[in-house]
């Protein structure tokens, strides 16, 4: 039996600590369009280490002692069932395998978290890529849900790393927003929510240096900077719709001359489908070359949920 030396004992936990390394790492996602389908690259390594660390290999749910109980199985009438592939209130950040289609994101009915303005702005900031804006919560400010959606994650200050206390909302647009440094938390994981409902209270916990909100708005792991959708200084929208394609996530924004030329396009006659037995909104989409965001503004459906039988206007 060989016994081992000093020299090899070191290079034995070296080589753990690295191994650990590499398996903390989450990559940001990036979006490539190939023949109208944007697959997914893994490119950029996420913000904060000791995130992922506690992201990854936390296992204890932090539960508050009120509101609905806990789900961890992802039902089909939940948000972005046919757009995200699991509903983890485990893993703060969702990672997507494979591609994602094109679509148009409906933002309508949104609720500002509060009245209050940036005090610092989404990009690089001290070498370190700021995922989201900061807004200037004085601590025990309610903090309000952008959208309606379910809570996918509630999480203590021990389990979020620099985020603090933490609540991620996965909306029934398929956007998520997260709200970070909270004071406290006012909901669990799989609780329904309204937009303007009361999610927590802002504070000042985690990697934070002074009392605010940290709020980002995420789609299928990609962030988005918030300010290209809202208005913080007017708090509203500034669109009220979303185009996810490549690389890049646009708005519209036609020029006022472009508005009055612009002739009232013909009404066509509306069409309808009859859902039948494993039928899907991505699939009926892809059958009349629309979006599931389309279908679901149409017939004004709060979730992906559809039965058999049911009557759905694609046109």
């Amino acid at each position: 039996m060989r016994i081992l030396t000093d020299k090899n004992i070191v290079l034995i936990v070296l080589l753990l600590l690295g191994v650990c390394r590499v398996a903390a790492q989450e990559d940001h996602i990036r979006f490539n369009v190939v023949n109208d389908t944007a697959r997914i690259d893994a490119v950029i390594e996420e913000d904060s280490l000791g995130n992922l660390i506690n992201s990854m290999y936390d296992s204890n749910l932090d539960n508050v002692d009120h509101g609905n109980g806990l789900l961890f199985t992802y039902f089909n009438w939940m948000p972005g069932y046919n757009l995200y592939q699991n509903f983890d209130i485990v893993t703060i950040h969702y990672r997507h395998q494979g591609s994602a289609p094109r679509d148009t994101i409906d933002l309508t009915g949104y609720h500002h978290p509060a009245n209050y303005r940036i005090t610092s702005n989404y990009g690089y900031r001290h070498r370190r890529m700021h995922r989201g804006v900061d807004l200037g919560y004085p601590e025990g400010t309610p903090v309000a849900a952008a959208w309606d959606g379910i809570v996918r994650i509630s999480k203590g200050t021990a389990n979020t790393g620099g985020y603090g206390n933490l609540v991620v909302i996965r909306h029934d647009n398929g956007l998520e927003t997260y709200y970070g440094h909270l004071s406290r938390r006012l909901v669990n994981p799989g609780q329904m929510v309204k937009a303007g409902d009361i999610i927590g209270l802002g504070g000042n916990t985690g990697r934070s240096y002074g009392s605010h909100l940290h709020f980002e708005v995420r789609y299928l792991g990609n962030d988005i900077n918030p300010s290209r959708l809202i208005d913080f200084d007017n708090f509203k929208l500034k669109f009220d719709t979303l185009y996810v394609s490549g690389y890049t996530v646009s708005v519209p924004n036609p020029t006022p001359q472009t508005v009055q030329q612009d002739k009232p396009k013909p009404q066509t006659s509306a069409q309808y489908y009859k859902v039948r037995k494993g039928d899907n909104l991505g699939k009926i989409a892809a059958k009349y070359h629309t979006t599931v965001s389309k279908i679901k503004k149409l017939n004004h459906l709060r979730s992906d949920f559809i039965r058999e039988g049911q009557r759905l206007r694609v046109r």
